[in-house]
């Protein structure tokens, strides 16, 4: 997943290339020789009875066993068949060690992670776990170590081929339980903070000042658009579902954030360094999820359905790989009959369902995160009027290509390890007055960084058979912070906020803090307890898209960052006039292309006089249009180019670079508030100190400019014009989907597909301004669970199962996907064997 790859891989992959291209034979048999053998019978050691394999066309893996150890044995085994260099790739990240493969263009991201210590609180999670789930994670890894000692390191991807070629004598090292839980941290980093939004935010208020900035991050409508928990109070330390909530968040004060500037710059350099792991950095609450659930009171079937669909990065393989884990007999001594999403590298199923209960996440943007700016001296650090001891050790990063490791020092205070030791520049940081003559540094507090019990949560979720089994289950899960929808075969619905989040003191955790003063300390977690949860709401639907939580009065602050609501109450909308909502219905609301912003924005273009016939043509277009974004679409495409022009010619003239307007939900927002100001300072061009310019008129040069853009990238006629000749997606090879050489991301990358939907639409597929229009994260999979009849129920993922390239479950499901189709979703063992068209027997012995 390196952003930039070093020379020398780009060199090997036209080496490949080329030997793939001029000798046929030879390049058919290094891409076939890792496909996995899928039928027949394989000997695993570890196995107590024998394990079966059935696979779909589609290559879906559903393992049968008696045994719960032999189940996640097989799980290991089927995961190291289908994804072994993802999985790999994967943990290096999670353990700082991407040097190891990919050179000295890595260590800066190595050091970042080391100095967090992903891995070491993966070792202390380990401890934590109950006894039964520590074997199931050791079961897993020995089936991945299994498959591991049966090829050589060239047969296990064609990836590792490719670096073979160029000398690399690399060999995997066993699998083991901290690689699977060292997983959740990165999961964690790219879903549970607002770290992007602090820095933003800081860096605006420094340029036109926090009243103005404080414009560009608007308050949420909760007059329009409604949160996820309606009604609910903490009484004697238990969230009361139907209660009225009272209290207020704090506040931070101008010179809180003027100080956070310069930090906050420095820190945001040092994370956008790190690996797009699942979410694109600085799209906000554009990389969330919608998911859903109504009651039988509303459907067809009298029975719930659940609909989820998380967004985040674009990528193959997907994020996720389907799976389904079943005990032939289910009891207390193997309890599991599971299927869904889950993680390649973890044993489980993190989305999905068992024969009881299904359950589907989207991010809750919950702030776990908090920055602290620290008064050094030495190997001290300030605390009140006095100086306590750091810890210190030291890491040795070993680099490819380089004979001696590199030494990194790591230094970690109360407030969490000190981002400042990975960059220089950070030592150099003050509160203003860079000629004190004090030290500082930067701390991160973290909640991920506090050893949990989220694996057991999995296990136990996994096996969960009712709502209080569900809600006991996440009250052990730590990070990250989730929103989980829910729903069981007795007709029973609700939500649960999961997640540990801190209660702080001082400060609301939006910028930076004093370290210094300890009232910025926190003072624990909010208990479980406390959190809001929801069941059987009288409207018959629930419905969670990354909008706030629950009401303001809420007495504990969860986080400021949410989406505005454009998706999640045009879903809320159709489900609350849903009647007899049938699967069908059901599925055609992940498609819902209706862009609502575009009712705010759109009569006022239609108003403007525009005297050029030519550009008269484009604002026609919007005439009658109502506002959906399929891909073919001419008023959609005109939209979108509008708006980015007059984002462009709205703030470029005040902002700096670094914080330009990148589109999307947050921005939508904005404008509709702006709208409503035509005389607004942001209206004014300052690039023409003698005119002052009003929205009108930055509305008519958006339409003019946007004329331009679009007749040069489309045609100038405007029946050729078609939103998805602008908004295309392709899907990324994580490591290797970047490197610039055409024949080699043709080899790994799929697409390049016209795309509908867009910023802040249910069928979300997000784009930033710095790529214009190209989508860098949508749904990566969808799921509809029929709770009335479970194998009705329906899915499809972004990639295939597979993770080799050309394996023919490498991309078989992304034509799916992108045309907005499903496939059955089949559980029951029945179903599940007539549709075999391949079956593995993993047998004991040796």
């Amino acid at each position: 997943m390196p952003r930039r790859l070093p020379r020398w891989l780009i060199l090997t992959a036209i080496i490949v290339v080329l030997a793939l291209g001029g000798l046929s034979s030879l390049g058919v048999a290094t891409v076939r020789r890792s496909f996995p053998q899928t039928d027949g019978q394989l000997a695993l050691p570890m196995l107590s009875k024998p394990v079966e394999v059935l696979r779909d066309a589609h290559g879906v893996p559903h393992l049968y066993a008696d045994d719960p150890q032999d189940l996640f044995a097989a799980q290991g085994f089927v995961h190291a068949q289908d994804r072994f260099f993802e999985m790999d790739v994967r943990r290096h990240i999670t353990a700082g060690r991407l040097s190891e493969l990919f050179g000295p263009s890595q260590v800066n991201t190595d050091a970042f992670i080391r100095t967090m210590g992903w891995r070491r609180v993966a070792e202390q999670e380990l401890e934590l776990l109950s006894a039964k789930n520590r074997r199931y994670l050791d079961a897993y890894a020995s089936g991945v170590n299994a498959y591991l000692r049966e090829r050589g390191t060239s047969d296990l991807s064609l990836e590792y081929a490719l670096l073979g070629v160029q000398g690399l004598n690399y060999r995997p090292e066993d699998w083991t339980a901290v690689d699977s839980i060292a997983w959740l941290k990165a999961m964690a980093w790219d879903l549970g903070a607002n770290r992007q939004q602090e820095i933003d935010q800081a860096l605006t208020a420094a340029a036109v000042g926090s009243k103005r900035a404080a414009e560009l991050w608007p308050g949420y409508p909760m007059h329009d658009f409604a949160p996820i928990v309606g009604t609910g109070k903490v009484d004697g330390g238990s969230f009361d579902p139907g209660g009225a909530v009272s209290g207020a968040p704090a506040s931070l004060t101008d010179a809180q954030r003027r100080s956070a500037v310069p930090a906050l710059e420095t820190v945001r350099r040092i994370s956008e360094s790190l690996p797009e792991l699942v979410a694109p950095e600085g799209l906000g609450a554009e990389v969330g999820s919608n998911s859903w659930v109504v009651a039988g009171s509303r459907t067809e079937s009298k029975k719930p359905l659940l609909g989820n669909d998380p967004h985040l990065a674009t990528s193959i393989p997907s994020v996720f790989a389907q799976v389904g884990l079943h005990c032939r007999v289910v009891s207390e001594a193997c309890p599991f009959d599971v299927s869904g999403f889950s993680f390649a590298g973890m044993p489980g199923v993190v989305i999905g369902r068992n024969a009881k209960i299904s359950w589907g996440l989207t991010t809750s943007y919950a702030d776990v995160q908090d920055l602290y700016l620290e008064e050094l001296q030495g190997n001290t650090v300030r605390v009140g009027n006095t100086f306590e001891a750091l810890e210190v050790r030291t890491e040795q990063i070993t680099v490819r290509g380089e004979e001696e490791p590199r030494t990194l020092i790591i230094r970690t205070g109360r407030h969490g390890p000190l981002l400042s030791d990975v960059d220089q520049d950070l030592q150099q940081i003050s509160t203003g007055q860079p000629d004190d003559g004090k030290n500082y540094g930067i701390a991160l507090n973290w909640v991920a960084l506090k050893p949990s019990r989220s694996m057991d949560a999995i296990f136990d979720l996994n096996q969960a058979g009712n709502f209080e089994q569900f809600r006991k289950a996440l009250a052990r899960f730590g990070a990250p912070s989730q929103n989980i929808v829910y729903a069981d075969v007795e007709g029973n619905i609700g939500y649960q906020l999961s997640g540990q989040l801190p209660l702080r003191r001082k400060g609301d955790g939006r910028t930076l803090a004093p370290g210094w003063d300890p009232g910025y300390d926190w003072r624990g977690l909010v208990p479980f307890e406390a959190l809001p949860y929801s069941f059987n709401p009288p409207a018959g639907y629930i419905v969670a898209a990354n909008q706030p939580i629950v009401g303001k009065g809420y007495p504990y602050r969860l986080g400021s960052d949410y989406s505005y609501g454009w998706r999640s109450q045009e879903l809320a909308d159709r489900l609350a006039n849903a009647e007899g909502l049938t699967l069908d219905q059901a599925e055609q609301l992940f498609y819902i292309d209706t862009n609502r912003f575009a009712a705010d924005l759109v009569p006022l273009l239609l108003k403007i006089k525009v005297d050029d016939p030519w550009v008269t043509e484009g604002q026609q277009t919007l005439v009658g249009w109502d506002y959906g974004t399929p891909a073919d679409s001419a008023a959609a495409a005109y939209f979108n180019v509008v708006v980015s022009n007059l984002l462009e010619h709205t703030f470029r003239d005040e902002l700096p670079e670094r914080v330009w307007p990148a589109g999307g939900d947050r921005w939508y927002g904005v404008l509709s508030r702006l709208l409503e100001h035509p005389k607004a300072d942001w209206w004014d061009d300052k690039a023409t100190p003698d005119v002052t310019e009003r929205r009108d008129d930055v509305l008519q040069r958006a339409m003019v400019e946007a004329r331009k853009e679009i007749t040069a990238k489309i045609a100038r006629d405007t029946e050729h014009w078609e939103w998805g000749k602008l908004h295309r997606v392709t899907l990324r090879h994580q490591t290797l989907g970047a490197s610039g050489i055409a024949p080699v991301e043709a080899i790994f990358n799929r697409g390049d597909f016209a795309a509908p939907g867009g910023p802040a639409v249910v069928n979300a597929q997000g784009y930033s301004l710095a790529e214009p229009y190209r989508v860098i994260n949508g749904p990566t999979m969808r799921m509809l669970v029929d709770l009335g009849d479970p194998d009705r129920s329906r899915w499809v993922n972004q990639s295939g199962v597979s993770g080799h390239a050309y394996h023919p479950n490498y991309d078989d499901q992304t034509q799916l996907w992108a045309r907005n189709e499903t496939w059955p979703f089949l559980a029951g063992r029945g179903q599940v064997e007539g549709a075999a068209t391949q079956r593995l027997e993993l047998r004991p012995g040796e």
